[in-house]
């Protein structure tokens, strides 16, 4: 991504700190060749006198590449921490740490400062418990775990799918999260329940939609997907984006 870069030398002052740009250097600088005091040059461009004589002291004026601000920092893992948020009880420790291992250099408390609201949110709209009876829904997801697999640390994917009655959960570990993968975990579950549930409810998988509307009333399945879900005859049911308590039985399987 392209940065703008700034010309600034930084002023050394106990309050007020400034970031002096180069036109204003040079202004410094040119002034004092002319044999305006210190003093005046401060007071004519509104500086502390510890600022000029810093200023004075510099050569040349030096690159100033801004810094990210905590938001801009924290931008491109918002998607991932929407998804996340509720698998792990919206601990922001636990999202902090799962970012670092994807190379977010911000600070824990940026990332504590977006899932708050998040905590508050799904508090309140917790209160109201969402029931199916048997054998109406599921709820699948993947979820990954590390394990040693031939003394090697592996990392491995877990397909759940939870029932929504009996919360009586299926899980499958696989090398991927492929179609022919998530396609393989139904079959497994279905198998070993005996039985398939009228609709199963689902994340923003691409293996299921390819794209979708944020109200959620215009879908693009996987025709792939849709095909299979025809052929066992049960119904796909993506939930709303941003919304992880709608899943919030198989996300606490995956937790």
């Amino acid at each position: 991504m392209h940065q703008e870069r700034v010309l600034f030398l930084p002023a050394v002052e106990s309050e007020g700190d400034r970031m002096i740009k180069a036109d204003q250097w040079h202004e410094i600088h040119s002034r004092f060749k002319l044999k305006e005091s210190k003093k005046s040059i401060a007071r004519t461009l509104g500086l502390s006198i510890l600022t000029v004589r810093k200023v004075l002291r510099q050569k040349e004026p030096r690159p100033y590449e801004r810094q990210k601000s905590g938001s801009a920092l924290l931008s491109p893992y918002k998607d991932y921490v929407l998804r996340r948020v509720a698998a792990v009880g919206y601990c922001a420790q636990a999202i902090f740490e799962e970012l670092r291992v994807r190379g977010y250099k911000g600070s824990y408390d940026i990332v504590k400062r977006f899932v708050g609201p998040l905590r508050s949110e799904a508090s309140i709209e917790a209160t109201v418990r969402f029931e199916t009876p048997p054998g109406r829904q599921a709820q699948a997801d993947w979820g990954q775990c590390w394990t040693k697999i031939g003394g090697k640390k592996t990392k491995v994917h877990l397909f759940v799918m939870t029932l929504g009655f009996s919360r009586r959960m299926f899980a499958l570990a696989t090398g991927d999260e492929r179609l022919p993968a998530f396609l393989r975990g139904h079959e497994a579950a279905f198998a070993f329940w005996g039985g398939i549930p009228h609709e199963i409810v689902y994340d923003n998988l691409k293996s299921v939609v390819l794209e979708r509307d944020f109200a959620g009333s215009r879908f693009e399945w996987n025709p792939i997907f849709w095909d299979f879900s025809r052929c066992y005859g049960f119904q796909p049911r993506p939930h709303r984006p941003y919304r992880p308590q709608t899943k919030g039985k198989v996300e606490s399987g995956i937790k």
